[in-house]
């Protein structure tokens, strides 16, 4: 009786729910983790002569992961939302946003 007691004093209901654009930017995020790891190995493979084509999908990974970054930026506008997904959504975006920042300027 005590176990159902306490489980009833842990449900809680409220207005708050994820927003379709912080799930979004996360999505988002991981797509651009996965693609560039992809990317990374078909130029390691290719002993760092990939090619045009892997130079383009990188440029527009780093526009999508700047895109995911506004996604999750605006999500955090909303009133009454869960923040697990804009705060992984700036996280990852964010991450690869500057990862993609650094290489271009390494490249220079």
């Amino acid at each position: 009786m005590m176990l159902f007691r306490r489980n009833k004093e842990m449900i809680h209901f409220s207005g708050r729910r994820h927003t379709k654009m912080g799930i979004s930017s996360v999505i988002i995020g991981v797509f651009v983790i996965l693609v560039f790891l992809t990317i990374s190995v078909i130029s390691g493979l290719a002993k760092g002569k990939g090619g045009f084509l892997l130079g383009v999908i990188g440029l527009l990974l780093f526009f999508l992961s700047v895109f995911g970054f506004v996604l999750a930026y605006k999500s955090f506008k909303k009133k009454d939302i869960f923040y697990r997904f804009p705060v992984i959504g700036i996280i990852l975006n964010g991450l690869m946003t500057l990862l993609f920042i650094v290489i271009y300027l390494l490249g220079i």
